[in-house]
């Protein structure tokens, strides 16, 4: 791969990382000159058309978060089969990575980095996004300290089949919220048990719970509490004790309400610690003591439930019994791919009629809710996002129409924002490649292309239709006008007279004089122009013509001596004109015109170029004579 430009823009320069799916590469992007990271899927993942469209979808999703502790994703495409994502490059290292180096992290180093991870959170959720992955394989580190969450969406188009296949279940195991590893779908909240287990892991170095097999670790998570950070190490506040425990709550419902609250948790920890008001476990503050006090509180329905049927000893061991078997199958089948990852649990799919998700996409969401209850089927708007459809038309339903589900399954539906209307950027004055990247990143496309004539410089844009800032909706296309380069006067020199007026007036500029002058050229062929050819001129300015009048004739030279008629103290009027016989064709010449003393000596001398010539001489108007020459 190195060398290879993918989607003639992406040039591989060395591969940075890789996992069981994927290979990472750092890359150079050629139009925008940055350097990138391309995700590239490996070839046997390629080659699944069903989780390439699932792996795209999501991919195109998590590109329209922004956020400063999100990587950015830039694009995704496909080249020659090569399928891949192109992302912000993160220079430093995985969260992973510096746990492996440095073992535990100080408390204050830990809720920065927690702070982090929750906002980005909050503004994935915020949009309707879960990232379903949140491991500290899945944060990076930057040199220059940033905190940033990889891999948004990308989860969602990962089947069980496909971690099964690449062996990345035990990775992420250790991570998963307990309504996942029972076969739930995955929630909001799912995302903050995650980030409880990460900060449990940064503070104590080690995972909350071990074990041989991703159905031992999520039986854990199942089912046992977890032991306090600060049992293993007493450099945790009971104040992060507290933080921790309360996310990784069993039930989802006494968790923090939302990632917003858990940053500020984290926040308000991080404040006190730094002014040194957070407390150590002690016999005094006893960590348990506190969790257990919020835990009777959250519990103490479920408590109540628990002792009315254990009223009966033998109906609760049997009952116990059942239930586990189903929670170890649930999780068997989730693992091996039975119901996929964010199915339902198992118990819920007995004995319930199959339907099938109506053609809901496309639809207003009336007619939907209409057609989805008619289906016995329910539904939840999860998140809304502008489209080419318009407000309140369905964008997507998961599970995908055509699909048979459990009558009373909830339908999570995508509703369009309608079209999104964004202000078009400034592209005058860039070059126009410049310019089809900036509207590309701005997701607007090129339309017509004008050239025009002006001082700027050749290819560069001197125009845009719409102009800037202009609301318009994402997608549409922008025309361009650009310069062709300032005005010059065109090379004629060699062509017929005609032709040169021709392509002068072609220019946009106007044909002048003519101007003759004797050359080797054949006569009527241009020799020049005024301005010079290449010089700079404007729109309708007079280019005047130097022509050929052929080659000068080498002529006869001669010198004759002449007595002007009269007496001496008379004047009269004198005067010589040259006959010169061309071609059969008589041509005169004055030669002298003036008043003379009768008498006067007169020397005459010049050239004749045909065949014979000859003087007149006339005095006063009267011809007096003539000589021959030579």
């Amino acid at each position: 791969m190195i060398g290879t430009i993918l989607g003639n823009r992406y040039r591989i320069e060395e591969r940075i990382g890789g996992g069981g799916m994927a290979v990472v590469f750092r890359a150079t992007d050629l139009q925008l000159g940055r350097e990138v990271a391309v995700k590239t899927l490996r070839g046997q993942f390629g080659a699944d058309d069903e989780f390439v469209r699932r792996f795209r979808r999501e991919a195109h999703n998590a590109a329209s978060l922004s956020h400063p502790n999100i990587v950015q994703t830039y694009d995704v495409g496909e080249d020659g089969g090569v399928h891949y994502i192109v992302m912000e490059l993160v220079t430093g290292k995985t969260l992973k990575a510096l746990i492996q180096e440095q073992g535990p992290l100080p408390p204050g180093d830990a809720a920065r980095i927690g702070i982090a991870i929750a906002d980005a959170l909050a503004h994935a959720h915020a949009q309707g996004i879960v990232h379903r992955d949140i491991k500290p394989h899945n944060i990076l580190l930057g040199q220059d300290g940033r905190v940033k969450v990889a891999d948004f969406g990308i989860a969602r188009a990962v089947t069980t089949d496909t971690l099964t296949r690449t062996g990345s279940w035990m990775g992420s195991a250790h991570y998963f919220s307990p309504e996942q590893a029972d076969g739930q779908p995955a929630s909001a909240k799912s995302d903050l048990y995650s980030l409880g287990v990460v900060l449990y892991e940064m503070v104590t170095g080690t995972v909350p719970f071990q074990g041989e097999s991703p159905i031992t670790v999520a039986l854990k998570h199942l089912r046992e509490r977890v032991d306090p950070p600060s049992h293993l190490n007493p450099e945790v506040p009971v104040e992060l004790d507290e933080i921790i425990l309360r996310a990784m709550e069993k039930e989802p419902e006494d968790r923090f309400d939302s990632a917003v609250e858990m940053r500020d948790a984290l926040a308000d920890f991080l404040q006190l610690h730094l002014e040194g008001r957070t407390h150590m476990p002690s016999g005094d503050f006893p960590t348990m003591d506190v969790r257990a006090a919020r835990a009777r509180s959250a519990g103490q329905r479920r408590e109540r439930g628990r002792a009315k049927r254990q009223r009966d000893p033998e109906t609760a061991r049997r009952r116990a019994r059942i239930r586990n078997i189903v929670i170890v199958s649930a999780v068997v089948l989730v693992l091996l791919g039975g119901l996929g990852a964010g199915g339902w649990a198992l118990w819920k799919f007995l004995d319930v009629p199959e339907v099938q998700v109506p053609p809901i996409v496309g639809v207003h969401i009336t007619q939907a809710e209409e057609m989805l209850a008619a289906a016995k089927l329910q539904r939840a708007i999860v998140s809304e996002r502008h489209s080419d459809l318009e407000q309140l038309y369905i964008i997507e339903a998961r599970p995908e129409p055509g699909s048979w589900v459990k009558e009373g399954a909830v339908i999570e539906l995508v509703v369009s924002k309608g079209p999104e209307i964004v202000e078009l950027p400034d592209v005058v004055g860039m070059n126009l490649d410049q310019a089809r990247a900036r509207l590309k990143s701005e997701r607007f496309g090129v339309g017509e292309i004008k050239e025009q004539i002006s001082n700027r410089p050749a290819g560069e844009v001197i125009a845009q239709a719409p102009p800037a800032r202009t609301p318009l909706k994402v997608g549409s296309t922008v025309t361009l006008t650009v310069s062709l380069g300032p005005l010059k006067v065109p090379d004629v020199a060699g062509m017929a007279l005609d032709d040169a007026r021709k392509a002068i007036t072609d220019a946009g500029l106007v044909p002048g004089s003519v101007t003759e002058r004797p050359d080797a050229q054949p006569a009527g062929t241009v020799l020049a122009t005024v301005p010079a050819e290449g010089s700079q001129v404007e729109p309708g300015q007079r280019v005047d013509l130097v022509v050929s009048s052929g080659p000068e004739l080498l002529g006869t030279e001669f010198s004759k001596e002449l007595i002007v008629p009269g007496p001496s103290t008379q004047k009269v009027r004198f005067q010589v004109v040259l006959i010169d016989q061309i071609d059969g064709a008589e041509e005169p010449r004055v030669l002298v015109d003036e008043e003379l003393e009768g008498g006067q000596r007169v020397v005459v001398s010049d050239k004749f170029y045909g065949s014979d010539a000859y003087l007149i001489i006339s005095v006063n108007g009267v011809e007096a004579g003539w000589v021959e020459l030579p």
